[in-house]
């Protein structure tokens, strides 16, 4: 037997190794994913979920949810570090052209374990501010 090789190579996100239990994905930069185009961030009840940076620049975005909204930090990643997003945690990633990430999760962070949410003008224009700051 030898050692089984997995890349993705074109825009967006492609789960290359899935055993039933987690998933590996390669996720490259897609225009929802840029700072200009980011709308929502997203929340897994049941799972966390871990992003490496590999290549380029990317921030990730990680909230707590109130009644006034989201309260969202922007943290600039770097090359080799592990960022975990713990469930229950709201989250997305801004990238550009030239990012690569990977990212592990539960094979089952699909349905009813993950939902959506758009943030409103205020905090899409806060992110953005901020991603304009530190890309």
């Amino acid at each position: 037997m030898y050692a089984e090789i997995y890349s993705h190579e074109a825009e967006g996100i492609q789960c290359v190794y899935d055993n039933k239990k987690w998933v590996v994905c390669i996720k490259n930069w897609k225009p929802n994913n840029d700072a200009a185009q980011i709308e929502y961030l997203e929340i897994h009840h049941e799972t966390d979920e871990q992003f490496i940076l590999v290549e380029g620049k990317a921030l990730l975005l990680a909230a707590s949810r109130s009644a006034r909204g989201f309260d969202i930090q922007v943290i600039p990643m770097e090359r080799g570090k592990v960022y975990n997003v713990p469930q229950e945690t709201w989250f997305n990633t801004i990238t550009q052209r030239d990012t690569k990430l990977v990212y592990v999760q539960d094979a089952g962070t699909t349905g009813d374990n993950s939902e959506y949410q758009n943030m409103t003008a205020e905090e899409l224009e806060y992110v953005r501010q901020r991603a304009g700051e530190l890309l």
